[in-house]
């Protein structure tokens, strides 16, 4: 059985960790339904043609599964993973050509293991060729799928915030919900939410998504919201969010869920709430293009087809793994 560091080890060569999407969806309390109106009715947005936005989003992927045995027979699962993150810059209504749109692409690479378990080294590195392949060995106490998550949404936001500097633009749409630096830094950044998996708002309120029309939003409500991720700069925050008819589907499945930090302040939230009423049915897919419409949104799904290619051939990955970590040395 080969070695790695101290470990004998085995590649799982069919199974991959399977990551799950409902992770980084946060405890969230409704604490106030009527912070800007108490008249719940639907809410025209606010025509916005020429506004310059940038979309955020992240994809991972695992290369190869492994188990490493230690001294006393124990095993433990670990995993080769891909991380990427990148945005696209547009103005609505203009061409946009890819190589001014796509921005500040990343890609990282790590091994991660369960807490407890040391190699010996920082970092794996494979030469082949003039390339190199690296892989940054981590360790966490939880399980390795949401710290995949955690990981990809920390690049995220990096990717976010330095776009958003570069550009300025008009509106910052990150796919998921927003993350934790947007409230220490109080940036306008608008959480795109596709799934629902829960609902903040109240049950005697709920006719209204009977009522919206496409281009029409809920009023605001304000949610305390309560963080699954740990770290540096994560702490419990406010939200303001809001839900917008993007598709003629019936019922919930034409509707999308937007929110903010409610650190910009009630105003602010409030003009970009009008700009993504009208906006966001813009860009919603459709089902004959896209098995996730309408919510995957077209610039965001070819963001992501984008990002996917950065992370390379997954095939010549588990190649390079294979070849340099079972050929005896």
């Amino acid at each position: 059985m080969p070695q790695l560091g101290r470990y004998r080890f085995s590649f799982d060569t069919w199974k991959t960790l399977e990551i799950e999407d409902d992770y980084l969806e946060e405890s969230e309390e409704i604490e106030d339904p009527e912070v800007e109106t108490k008249e719940w009715k639907p809410i025209g947005g606010t025509p916005c043609e020429g506004v310059s936005i940038v979309f955020v989003d992240g994809v991972r992927r695992t290369e190869n599964l492994i188990y490493l045995e230690d001294e006393e027979g124990n095993f433990t699962e670990g995993a080769f993973v891909s991380v990427g993150a990148g945005a696209l810059f547009m103005t609505h209504a203009r061409i946009n050509p890819a190589e001014e749109a796509f921005r500040n692409f990343k890609v990282e690479r790590y091994l991660l293991l369960k807490k407890g378990l040391d190699l010996g080294e920082e970092k794996l590195r494979f030469e082949f060729g003039e390339s190199i392949l690296e892989f940054a060995v981590k360790t966490t106490e939880k399980e390795l799928s949401p710290f995949v998550n955690e990981l990809m949404s920390r690049m995220e936001a990096e990717v976010a915030e330095k776009t958003y500097r570069e550009v300025k633009p008009d509106l910052m749409i990150t796919d998921g919900t927003v993350h934790y630096t947007a409230k220490v830094k109080e940036l306008p950044f608008v959480g795109y939410v596709k799934k629902h998996r829960k609902r903040y708002i109240p049950n005697e309120k709920t006719y209204i998504f009977r009522e919206l029309k496409v281009g029409e939003r809920t009023p605001i409500v304000k949610l305390h919201s309560q963080p699954a991720m740990e770290g540096e700069g994560v702490k419990s925050f406010d939200k303001f969010t809001w839900y917008v008819r993007i598709s003629e589907n019936e019922g919930i499945s034409g509707i999308a869920r937007l929110e903010v930090s409610a650190g910009i302040g009630l105003r602010r939230a409030v003009e970009l709430a009008n700009k993504t009423a009208w906006i966001i049915p813009e860009f919603a897919s459709a089902e004959f293009s896209d098995r996730r419409a309408p919510h995957n949104l077209t610039p965001i799904k070819y963001l992501e087809n984008a990002l996917r290619r950065r992370l390379g051939s997954q095939a010549l990955i588990r190649r390079i793994l294979i070849k340099e970590l079972l050929t005896p040395r």
